[in-house]
């Protein structure tokens, strides 16, 4: 019979060479305690088998991650490591219902309570690498102009709803609402909305984050309305809040 979490075979009552078993459950309480398991991200998200989380105590991406990945572990009683050695993709980490991300460059440990949903962080969670991007529009817009432009140069993650951005008008418009348009390679994710007073809103399409490639370009278009706000406003800065992925 082995024990209830390592699964480390146990010497039986009168077994010969007893001295073979117990050198074998050594040797597994080691590696469970000392191991590094290398994953394999390449074809999509990874879920460690039984045997694979008993016999190592950290997990770290076995080559360059191409794109965020996620691991999911069994529903074993255990402490772990997570170690984040991508530079640019951030990992989540899950039991059943309960995810916890893990950003470039960083380690956690965790703990798993056996259950279906128990994932735990054991340490303060690292704070996620953040990319701030943005525009600047001194002069009055004309209706429908490309007041901004940004080439994303790695993954991004824009929050839902565009959480974290700010703004700024050094003349408000004189209607009591005008909006500018975020897009990504021409289509519309978000929108920025500044009312007479000069106070921002900010949504995404579907109010849900927004995943950004290399290479995509982001525009920020000017209200296509020509309306008496459009003769007004002026001096509009905005920086928007992402986060590595």
């Amino acid at each position: 019979m082995p024990s209830p979490n390592l699964a480390i075979a146990h010497v039986a009552a009168n077994q010969n060479q007893k001295e073979v078993t117990v050198n074998d459950a050594i040797d597994a309480l080691d590696r469970a305690l000392t191991d590094i398991l290398a994953v394999d991200f390449s074809a999509g998200a990874v879920t460690l088998s039984d045997a694979a989380f008993r016999t190592a105590v950290a997990f770290r991406p076995a080559a360059a991650l191409a794109d965020p990945a996620s691991l999911a572990v069994p529903a074993i009683r255990r402490l772990f490591w997570v170690l984040n050695s991508d530079v640019a993709h951030a990992i989540d980490v899950s039991r059943g219902g309960t995810s916890i991300t893990l950003p470039p460059g960083t380690a956690l440990g965790f703990c798993t309570d056996g259950t279906t949903d128990g994932l735990f962080a054991t340490g303060v969670r690292p704070a996620a690498a953040v990319y701030d991007f943005g525009m600047l529009q001194t002069a009055t817009p004309a209706p429908g102009a490309v007041m901004g432009k940004v080439v994303i140069p790695r993954a991004l993650i824009l929050p839902a709803d565009l959480s974290g951005a700010a703004g700024h008008a050094d003349t408000p418009p004189d209607a009591a609402l005008w909006t500018l348009s975020v897009t990504r390679n021409s289509v519309e994710i978000g929108s920025v909305t500044i009312s007479d007073a000069g106070v921002f809103g900010f949504v995404t399409s579907g109010g849900a984050p927004v995943s950004l490639a290399p290479g995509d370009v982001i525009r920020f278009v000017a209200d296509p309305v020509d309306a008496p706000a459009e003769a007004s406003i002026a001096g509009i800065a905005l920086t928007l809040v992402a986060e590595l992925a």
